[in-house]
């Protein structure tokens, strides 16, 4: 079984990924970039299905911890650091996982602001009265 440190590494490493992928949808919403937002959820749904295996394997390390044994945490040196590269990859990965949120809702509220002005433009170009249009991706 895997270190708790080294999943804590590997799920810090997924959110920076998400990050990433999340400034990259950003972008392709404000230049309405069809093909990018489409690159961009594919990849952060992939890094979803990863987050949450890392998950899984995040709480079996945490319920196989000494730290959570019955026998108390050990007193070693070795252990003692151990503990603080934990709590720092556990306060980096909070930190990512905020930005990441706020991202997120970036992203959401442009992808609200594009719709509306897709409705908007609809409304004007369709005649009082009629059922909305059918927008082909190719339009």
């Amino acid at each position: 079984m895997r270190e708790l440190a080294d999943v804590l590494r590997d799920e810090l490493a997924a959110v920076r990924e998400l990050l990433a992928v999340g400034r990259q949808e950003q972008e392709a919403l404000m230049t309405d970039d069809l093909a990018g937002i489409r690159a961009a959820t594919g990849r952060k749904g992939e890094l979803a299905r990863r987050l949450a295996v890392l998950e899984e394997e995040r709480q079996q390390a945490m319920e196989a911890s000494p730290e959570t044994s019955a026998a108390g945490p050990p007193a070693s040196r070795q252990n003692s650091r151990e503990d603080d590269e934990v709590n720092r990859l556990r306060d980096a990965l909070r930190q990512a996982v905020r930005e990441f949120q706020e991202i997120n809702e970036t992203n959401r509220l442009l992808a609200r602001q594009s719709l509306a002005y897709v409705q908007k433009m609809l409304s004007l170009l369709l005649p009082e009265g009629s059922g909305p249009g059918i927008m082909d991706r190719l339009v």
